[in-house]
């Protein structure tokens, strides 16, 4: 089992899956551990604690197991960490195309969190009867 994993299926048109990853820098998993959640269309949104700009060994690990996935990376206009100039708040992404950015308003946290618009068609809301009481 995955510690601090959210996964959630959501039916538009299409399926897709939401995850969510919160990575410690004293995980006991290998990003391996994730691979059975992936699904055809999918996002991994998380706090890697990865920097994959500045930290070698580290980040080599994770983006070889993205590319063994198909996994493209999606990384944020600008340092997510407030304690240090890092990237490691980001996604990965499969059979979509995904833009995000670092929301700069006021976050209790010590990462900014980021944003995004997931490119996904929702069908038509279908309503059943309403009853009206009086």
């Amino acid at each position: 089992k995955v510690p601090n994993v959210c996964v959630v299926d959501i039916k538009g048109e299409e399926y897709f899956r939401l995850i969510g990853v919160y990575a410690s820098d004293s995980k006991t998993w290998s990003w391996d551990d994730l691979s059975h959640f992936l699904s055809q269309k999918c996002i991994i949104y998380g706090d890697f604690n990865v920097d994959i700009m500045q930290d070698g060994k580290k980040a080599e690990l994770l983006l070889q197991w993205a590319d063994e996935q198909f996994l493209a990376q999606a990384l944020p206009n600008s340092s997510t960490s407030l304690r240090s100039n890092r990237v490691i708040d980001y996604a990965f992404v499969r059979g979509l195309s995904l833009d995000i950015q670092v929301y700069n308003g006021n976050t209790t946290s010590d990462h900014l969190p980021i944003l995004s618009v997931i490119p996904l068609k929702v069908l038509q809301q279908k309503l059943g009867k309403n009853t009206h009481w009086k």
